[in-house]
């Protein structure tokens, strides 16, 4: 009966106890044997390159960007500086949810979309793993303020500061001096492979100007380092590093003085004004007006400025007046005679009579002079070379020209830059237009007409100038022939460069100098011959060298004026009908300073260009005379006088002319 009410079998219970026992260890050893073996694999087999990848999450390496270098003017004063700024940037592979950290911080500091859509073409280009992005330049101190307080929601968000360009003199060389901007794909494809690392670092590059041209002097040479990150892309620490090399400090020939006086003096015109030194070929000024802001493209124009500076139709401030041609008008009538006079088509005792007008032998077409526009009419009368430059004669020229022909014109007046570009470092100014029988027939597909000849004997038809071929023309007649090449570019690091002097104008020296003498004393009664006889007088004397302007040096000069549109000489003279503003003639006016003095060489050449100015001696000349008084008197401070006074046996004046 007691094994019938036996409950429990103690042994049975005690031996699956037991096996189960053996099964859960067994199991457990097990497992324990895997995570020893993982882990010798891990920590032994695999150890290198776990910790090549450990690395890689804390450790990167980036790129160094150079400062760019400084640009000086002559004296010193910066043109062109580095400015430090704190830029909102983003690590690209730090960042889990895009959209989402773009929506967060647009709710933190202001992004425009501009900036988003500029950030993308960033991150488009960005060829190194880990690099930081620029996302908006320029925080505020609350908007920086603002980012790290809530830095622990933005991973792979950063503040970083930067070096960018800045401008001090702003719109006053915006065309000169040109502007960096944001490397676009295109340029960062047209660098070669080692120029391309070089700009690893950097998001800018030289678009325009001083900028442009001399690129490779200012960029300087990328750095390297190696630094330690943090979870949140925050840099740690620095491990190693590789100094990236500065950009070479520039000092141009630019005065920053003469640029500001030249500016001052085109007022409200839109214009040009580039002034040279003939000795040595620099560069003094170069103004276009109106300009234009060139820090706005530093850190990305946004879309509304940009659209309005390309839809100024009438101001185009992105247009450089300096480098871009015009009809250069009656300022080629110097160069003209000095053709003739070379070729023994005149001599100084050759006249004309002028009516007002030449006819072609045979064509009853009348070409008019300017004094037809006039009430008066009626030409000038008995003219020889000297009075028709300082009077501006189209007639004289007219049949000067007539009788040269195109072919001996274009070979000419090649010597001077004309249909050429004589500066060195200024290769995006255009060439304009020496016309010739084959540039015509290349460009036109049409022959060479007569009267073709005649319009370009007075500068207009086919004959375009830059306002900087015109300075250089007027640089070369100031040195007598000989042709110092224009340059923008003074010293590099302080090491100066010499000036490139050319061969003189050849055809010129061979004939007698004492042309150059004849050509200069009529350049300068262009501005200084009084009221005498029956127009009589200098184009630009009353505006320019009138008793009352107190003028302490001689300058020579010819002004011009370009014709806009084709006008009748009816509507010209007519009093009741008002000619458009736009179309207006355009003013323009050369010269050089000093003038008729033997004990100083010309020190300055200057050329305006004053955009439907109408008169180039009313408007245009006491532009250059501004410009040359601050040079001359202000900058070089001569004493005009006591150079009179010393050198009184050998000092020309116009009573010896």
């Amino acid at each position: 009966m007691a094994g019938k009410w036996q409950l429990k079998d103690h042994e049975a219970e005690q031996r699956l106890f037991n096996r189960r026992l053996i099964v859960a260890a067994s199991l457990v050893t097990l497992l324990f044997a895997a995570l020893v073996v993982k882990l010798v694999d891990l920590q032994i087999y695999q150890y290198e390159y776990f910790s090549a990848r450990a690395d890689g999450n804390r450790l990167h390496s980036q790129y160094v960007p150079p400062l760019r270098g400084l640009i000086f003017d002559r004296n010193g004063e910066l043109l062109a500086d580095n400015q430090p700024i704190f830029n909102l940037t983003v690590v690209r592979e730090q960042v889990v949810d895009m959209d989402a950290t773009l929506g967060t911080l647009s709710q933190l500091v202001r992004i425009t979309d501009d900036d988003i859509e500029q950030f993308k073409n960033r991150l488009r280009r960005s060829r190194v793993p880990y690099s930081s992005v620029p996302l908006r330049y320029v925080l505020s101190d609350a908007e920086q303020a603002k980012i790290a307080v809530n830095e622990h929601r933005l991973p792979g968000v950063a503040i970083e500061p930067q070096f960018v360009r800045s401008y001090p003199l702003g719109e006053l060389t915006a065309h000169a001096i040109g502007y960096v901007s944001e490397i676009n794909r295109e340029e960062l494809d047209a660098l070669a492979e080692d120029e391309r690392e070089n700009y690893g670092g950097t998001n800018h590059i030289g678009k325009t100007g001083i900028e442009r041209t001399y690129e490779e002097l200012l960029h300087g040479t990328v750095g390297y380092e190696i630094v330690e990150k943090n979870n949140r892309g925050q840099i740690m620490r620095r491990l190693d590093r590789t100094d990236p090399v500065a950009g070479k400090n520039l000092t141009l020939h630019m005065d920053a003085q003469l640029q500001r006086a030249a500016e001052e003096a085109l007022g409200d015109y839109r214009g040009a004004v580039v002034a040279i030194d003939p000795n040595t070929g620099g560069i003094l000024a170069m103004v276009s007006k109106p300009a234009f802001d060139p820090n706005l493209f530093v850190t990305g124009i946004s879309s509304r400025d940009y659209g309005a500076l390309v839809t100024d139709e009438i101001n185009t401030p992105l247009f450089d007046r300096t480098t871009n041609p015009y009809p250069p008008a009656s300022t080629v009538k110097p160069f003209l005679g000095l053709a003739g006079l070379h070729s023994g088509l005149v001599d100084y005792t050759y006249t004309i009579e002028d009516p007002g007008y030449f006819r072609l032998p045979g064509v009853s077409y009348r070409w008019g002079d300017y004094t037809l526009r006039t009430a008066l009419g009626g030409g000038h009368g008995h003219t020889d070379l000297m009075k028709a430059i300082y009077q501006s004669c189209d007639t004289f020229f007219y049949d000067l020209g007539y009788r040269m022909g195109i072919d001996n014109m274009h070979g000419f007046m090649s010597q001077f830059g004309f249909g050429d570009n004589f500066a060195l470092d200024v290769a995006y100014a255009r060439t304009g237009v020496l016309p010739s029988r084959e540039w015509k027939m290349a460009s036109r597909g049409e022959p060479w007409y007569p009267g073709d000849t005649i319009n370009s004997s007075i500068g207009q038809g086919y004959m375009w100038a830059t306002p900087l071929q015109l300075a250089t023309a007027a640089a070369i007649i100031a040195n007598k022939g000989t042709v110092v090449q224009p340059r923008m570019l003074k010293a590099v690091e302080g090491d100066a460069y010499e000036p490139l002097i050319e061969d003189a104008v050849p055809d010129v020296m061979l004939s007698d100098p004492d042309y150059w003498r004849y050509i200069e004393d009529a350049m300068t009664m262009v501005v200084h011959r009084p009221y005498g006889a029956f127009r009589d007088y200098g184009t630009a004397y009353e505006a320019i060298a009138m008793p009352d302007k107190d003028m302490a040096y001689k300058m020579a000069g010819k002004s011009g004026s370009a014709q806009v549109v084709s006008i009748s000489q009816d509507i010209l003279k007519s009093e009741d009908i008002e000619v458009s503003d736009l179309n207006k003639d355009h003013g323009l006016f050369i010269s050089f300073a000093p003038a008729q003095n033997h004990l100083i060489t010309p020190q300055i050449a200057v050329a305006v260009f004053v955009e439907n100015g109408e008169s180039g001696g009313k408007v245009a000349g006491p532009i250059a005379k501004a410009a040359t008084d601050t040079y001359l008197l202000d900058i070089l401070e001569i004493d005009f006088p006591a150079l009179e006074a010393a050198g009184s046996d050998r000092f020309i004046t116009q009573a010896d002319d």
